[in-house]
């Protein structure tokens, strides 16, 4: 006996039970069942996800790397102002992406040669 001729000889109310349950089930680890935009318990807030990211600027060792806005809104960091080289903006970048919480880097800055920033 299939499944289907299983399920169609029970009551319309226990099959519809039935799936419902199945349907819970199979999404339960998939984490359908909470709201998009969630937040997780483990993740920081905005406010320290940007302290992170300053200070992980602030203290890359090839330095230059001072004075960049960090803005973060629901973990999207957004990093402003000037660096004089492409690697250094490449490296703000990749500085931040490693911050707890950081879901995505949207890199502004700017690269002025000149060594105004």
């Amino acid at each position: 006996m299939s499944l289907t001729r299983s399920l169609n000889s029970v009551n319309p109310m226990r099959r519809f039970h039935l799936l419902l349950g199945l349907l819970l089930v199979s999404c339960f680890p998939a984490g359908c069942l909470l709201p998009a935009g969630t937040a997780r318990s483990d993740s920081p807030s905005d406010s320290v996800i940007s302290a992170n990211v300053e200070t992980e600027l602030r203290e890359d060792p090839l330095g230059g790397l001072t004075g960049i806005i960090v803005a973060t809104e629901a973990g999207m960091v957004t990093l402003i102002g000037t660096v004089q080289k492409a690697e250094r903006k490449a490296r703000a970048a990749e500085l931040a992406r490693q911050v707890k919480g950081v879901k995505r880097v949207k890199n502004d800055l700017e690269i002025r040669a000149d060594g105004s920033h």
